[in-house]
C-alpha cells in the first residue's frame, strides 16, 4: 500500500513538470518557427504549417515560392516584419488524437508610413504526442476557415477574437 500511495504522489508531483516541459517545447518551436520567418528561411518556416494548409497551397514548393513571392511584394512596397514576440501558451488539451493548444503572438512590421503592430493567437497543433506543433496563425487565416480546414479542432479551445492593428506613425522630421 506504501508503494502505492509513493508512486500516486511521484505521478502527480511530475504532471504539473511534464505539462510545463510540454508549454515549453511548443513555445520553443513557435520561436524557431519565427526566426525562420524573420530569416525569410520559407523552406524552415514550412515545416511547422499545418499539413493539411500546405496541401491547400499545392505543396511544400508551391507554399515557399507563395511566401517569397509574397515576401518580394512587400518588400516592392517596403514593407518588413521586423519583431515577431511569442507569448505563453495556454494547457494543452487532447481532441480526436491531437493534442492542441493556442499562444498569443505580437508582430511588428515597419512600412513607409510607420509600424503596424499585430497581436494575434496562434493555434499549436501536434499529431505526434506532443513532439512537433504545427501552428495555424488566426490573422492569415479566419477562425471559421480554420474550423473548415482542420475538423479536429477541439470545440473546447479558446481562440480570443482578433484585435485590431495598432499603428505607429513615423515620426515627421
Amino acid at each position: 500500500m506504501m508503494k502505492f500511495v509513493v508512486s500516486l504522489l511521484l505521478v502527480a508531483a511530475l504532471l504539473p513538470v511534464q505539462a510545463q516541459n510540454q508549454r515549453s517545447v511548443i513555445k520553443g518551436q513557435a520561436l524557431e518557427m519565427a526566426r525562420a520567418l524573420l530569416k525569410k528561411d520559407f523552406p524552415a518556416f514550412s515545416k511547422f504549417v499545418h499539413p493539411k494548409l500546405v496541401a491547400a497551397a499545392g505543396g511544400t514548393n508551391k507554399l515557399v515560392e507563395r511566401l517569397d513571392s509574397a515576401n518580394a511584394l512587400a518588400k516592392q512596397f517596403g514593407a518588413e516584419i521586423k519583431k515577431i514576440h511569442i507569448g505563453d501558451p495556454k494547457e494543452p488539451i487532447a481532441y480526436k488524437n491531437t493534442l492542441q493548444t493556442t499562444l498569443p503572438q505580437s508582430s511588428e512590421m515597419a512600412t513607409p508610413m510607420g509600424n503596424v503592430v499585430l497581436e494575434t493567437t496562434l493555434i499549436a497543433l501536434s499529431a505526434d504526442g506532443g513532439k512537433n506543433w504545427q501552428f495555424l496563425d488566426t490573422s492569415v487565416f479566419s477562425v471559421k476557415e480554420i474550423k473548415r480546414s482542420v475538423p479536429e479542432l477541439s470545440p473546447d479551445l479558446v481562440i480570443p477574437p482578433q484585435k485590431p492593428p495598432k499603428i505607429i506613425p513615423n515620426q515627421q522630421q
